[in-house]
């Protein structure tokens, strides 16, 4: 399952973890969040191993659960 899990710590700082996503998907998925949350990883994006995966064809490609 595709999920976004945004994590806000009580001194403000955000996180945003895409999950179940393969290649380049967690970062488009996630773009508007980390925008919207004052551009969250944009000063340090981790990708996962997952990132560098093959897509793969899915018909929920664009299905996500929040």
């Amino acid at each position: 399952m595709k999920q976004i899990v945004i994590t806000i710590t009580p001194d403000g700082t955000s996180t945003v973890d895409a999950q179940g996503f393969k290649g380049k998907g967690c970062a488009d998925a996630s773009e508007q969040i980390e925008i919207a949350l004052g551009g969250v990883g944009t000063k340090k994006k981790v990708k996962k191993p997952e990132y560098f995966a093959p897509a793969g064809s899915s018909t929920n490609k664009n299905k996500l659960t929040f």
